[in-house]
């Protein structure tokens, strides 16, 4: 909120864009390592997390050289930053999604309380004395990342990057990865489409709507680190058993999720204006089309949750295969005829039809669909 208050429109598109990326690896890594150490079992997730560190540590290092590198050709701190601090805020969400999904919620909490203290220090201090958005953006990517690597080295993990040589490992996490490039992930590449085609204001103008939906992204962030587990557990089997196990996860989460949504689309304009300046004016009437991608994502997150635990990898790829290029052109197509309004309202209408897809696939699933990508042996 900071940023979006202290920024220019084009300078909070570039923040935008560098947080897109950030969101891009941090969910490539949940789908490709992270999820599938969680999906194994209490038992046997224990044993693989010390190698999922390595993996992480592996798609964060590479990524983040490759952003920083771009940051550096285009000009752009934000994108050079998150390209630096990568390789840790993957580290630090990997220990922390490990930590909820089968070590200790308490240890979860403690890292969040501790990079939420030193990033609210730094906010703090801004108030007292004039500082570049950029830099408080700088404290909070750095803070995350060398507290990311600290959790790892005091758990006894490795953090460096690294990937072993376990064939189904491998096999999954690329089926997984490539699902997220070409469905969650491409969320972010439409965003990125959208920079290039309809420029960084476009981009910008959905960075401020989506900063105020800030307290709904964390809440969807934890789901997939409990709901895996929970459906591991319970393995149903049937279409009937699947909706009485998962949809009572989702009406849960929709009913906290609900009421945030409706508290920030009814945000009287005093309040949006004393917290984001004159970037509000361009923010607040996407704010009900982003409040329908935000009620929506919960749903479609915990039907995939449901094809992963499945080892559903085939049939998650081949719908993500159908859903991913559409969201792209729909969004970039929507930014460019209509603006930053065309854009809100076409992630809207991916959100409908994501969730859609998701459930009748998982709903559909027979037992014997679901053995590619095949469990290892007990």
């Amino acid at each position: 909120m900071v940023v979006a208050r202290g920024e220019s429109l084009t300078g909070l598109g570039q923040f935008a864009l560098a947080f897109s990326v950030y969101v891009f690896a941090i969910g490539l890594v949940r789908a490709a390592v992270t999820e599938g150490v969680l999906a194994a079992g209490p038992e046997r997730a224990t044993a693989a997390i010390g190698g999922g560190v390595r993996r992480a540590c592996a798609v964060g290092a590479g990524a983040g050289a490759a952003v920083a590198g771009a940051g550096l050709v285009v000009g752009s701190r934000y994108l050079v930053i998150v390209g630096v601090a990568l390789c840790g805020l993957v580290v630090y969400d990997y220990t922390r999604g490990v930590s909820l999904g089968v070590g200790s919620a308490r240890a979860a909490c403690a890292q969040d309380v501790a990079w939420t203290g030193v990033t609210a220090m730094a906010v703090l201090a801004a108030l007292f004395e004039s500082v570049a958005p950029v830099l408080l953006f700088a404290v909070w990517a750095t803070s995350g990342a060398v507290l990311g690597f600290l959790v790892a080295v005091w758990r006894g993990y490795r953090p460096l990057p690294g990937w072993g040589l376990d064939r189904e490992g491998t096999r999954n996490a690329l089926s997984f990865g490539l699902q997220f490039l070409i469905t969650s992930g491409s969320a972010q590449l439409a965003l990125t489409g959208l920079a290039v085609t309809a420029g960084v204001g476009v981009v910008g103008a959905l960075g401020a709507a989506q900063t105020v939906f800030g307290p709904v992204a964390l809440l969807t962030a934890t789901l997939s680190a409990i709901i895996i587990p929970y459906l591991s557990r319970a393995r149903p089997v049937t279409a009937r058993a699947r909706a009485r196990t998962a949809g009572p996860v989702v009406l849960v989460a929709v009913g906290f999720i609900v009421p945030v949504v409706l508290a920030i689309s009814l945000l009287p304009g005093e309040v949006g204006r004393a917290v984001f300046g004159a970037n509000w004016t361009a923010a607040r009437p996407l704010l009900p089309l982003l409040g329908v991608e935000a009620v929506l994502v919960p749903a479609a997150l915990v039907a995939f949750a449901g094809h992963r635990v499945e080892r559903a990898g085939a049939r998650a790829l081949l719908l993500g295969a159908g859903l991913g290029p559409v969201r792209v052109v729909v969004v970039v197509s929507g930014g460019l005829l209509f603006g930053a309004n065309g854009a809100a309202g076409a992630l809207a209408v991916m959100a409908v039809a994501s969730a859609s897809c998701w459930w009748i696939s998982y709903l559909s699933l027979r037992e014997k669909e679901t053995p590619w990508p095949s469990p290892a042996p007990a």
